[in-house]
């Protein structure tokens, strides 16, 4: 009696489970892209492509195993092209649909959230990306911290438009153009151009010095593709690896050695076979990864990057 009990909780909760994973009605953002899970029927989930398609486009997710779904459109879409299949996963709380090639390298990733949270979760990344504590080349020291931009005392709120991301708009009135570099970031001018406020003379160059390194939010928060894709590829390496060195680790690459090296926080191990990563780490490092690679395919780092320095 007692094993059919077993066996019979074992099932529903292996459907429950199942069926907690995708719900009609349930919405999913990467970016500022928007799809919704517009009908159930058995194991297919047929989502609207929303701000991707037009109304009556979608593609339909039919589940192949315990986590695991075979997607299928209704038309040739390019950017699922290189889809082959899409992984279910929580981490930390937080429910994915992670779009992979054949290979198994993550094109897209989907959070499921709601349309009121989605904005503030993509501000969020981007203040992240840039907070910090700052040295200029005279040693004037600067603090970024979620909005506020302090030095000598004195405090300006700034805001970024999620729309606009590389601008930040000082409660002084003045709007300046962020580019962050493998050192740390560059602070510009902007004048009024043809198509709206463009960039001009640089005005403050900074080094980033952060005690406890640039981008410890890695290891506690899921990254966003709106704000990684924007990187040049040699930065998101940075970024990457930046969560394995909070862990010790022994780099072989000469430029993640010398670069790492320099850093206060970074103690290496004796054996990299120590480092354990948590959930969150595995999944960024995933993510990073494929932002890497697309933005390696798309870009010309010369151009935009300032060398490992």
């Amino acid at each position: 009696m007692k094993r059919i009990l077993y066996l019979l909780t074992a099932i529903l909760l292996t459907t429950g489970v199942a069926n907690a994973q995708i719900d009609k009605g349930s919405i999913w953002y990467s970016d500022f892209y928007k799809i919704v899970c517009s009908s159930v029927s058995g194991n297919s989930f047929k989502f609207d492509l929303g701000s991707w398609g037009d109304e009556d486009d979608h593609f339909t997710l039919t589940k192949t195993g315990n986590n695991a779904y075979s997607i299928k459109s209704n038309e040739e879409y390019s950017f699922l092209e290189k889809i082959t299949t899409v992984e279910y996963r929580v981490v930390e709380g937080t429910k994915l649909l992670l779009f992979k090639d054949a290979k198994g390298n993550i094109i897209y990733h989907f959070e499921r959230t709601d349309d009121e949270m989605w904005e503030p979760q993509i501000l969020k990344g981007y203040h992240a990306i840039i907070n910090g504590t700052y040295v200029d080349a005279k040693g004037t020291k600067y603090t970024i911290n979620d909005g506020e931009f302090t030095t000598g005392g004195k405090t300006l709120h700034f805001s970024i438009d999620p729309e606009r991301y590389n601008f930040l708009d000082m409660e002084d009135g003045k709007l300046y153009w962020w580019v962050v570099t493998t050192t740390g970031i560059n602070i510009y001018k902007t004048i009024e151009g043809e198509y709206g406020p463009e960039m001009d003379a640089l005005w403050l160059k900074l080094k980033n010095v952060s005690p406890n390194g640039r981008w410890a939010f890695l290891s506690t928060e899921i990254v966003n593709n709106n704000t990684m894709w924007r990187f040049p590829s040699g930065l998101i390496r940075l970024m990457r690896n930046e969560i394995y060195a909070r862990h010790g680790y022994v780099f072989s690459s000469a430029d993640l050695k010398a670069y790492f090296s320099k850093q206060p926080w970074y103690k290496p191990l004796n054996n990299n076979a120590s480092v354990k990563l948590n959930a969150i780490e595995e999944l960024n490092i995933e993510l990073l990864k494929a932002n890497e690679t697309a933005a390696r395919e798309g870009t010309d780092d010369e151009e935009i990057e300032e060398g490992l320095q």
